[in-house]
């Protein structure tokens, strides 16, 4: 085999396995996304959007934009962070 043959099929190689590793990691964050998030619940979906919703409709022209978005930033990151450490307690 020739030296640019043997690049190409390295190559080839090369991009398979990062696709492979691309999908293990997409299932893995699967995996911790729903082990995480609570399990869907249409009663409690209903009884809480409209508060937030109403919350955002406020905050906004009160905040601006910019400090609206990293407030619910914030907000996104610690409600993820309670979810992990309560269903990290749940295991043990």
């Amino acid at each position: 085999m020739s030296e640019a043959a043997t690049l190409a099929e390295r190559r080839a190689q090369l991009d398979a396995t990062a696709d492979l590793e691309r999908l293990k990691l997409g299932l893995a964050w699967r995996d911790v996304r729903h082990a995480i998030a609570p399990a869907p619940d249409l009663a409690r979906r209903s009884r809480f959007r409209p508060y937030v919703v109403g919350a955002i409709r406020y905050g906004l022209p009160l905040l601006g934009i910019r400090r609206m978005g990293r407030l619910l930033r914030v907000a996104g990151a610690a409600l993820v962070i309670w979810r992990a450490t309560r269903a990290w307690r749940s295991l043990g």
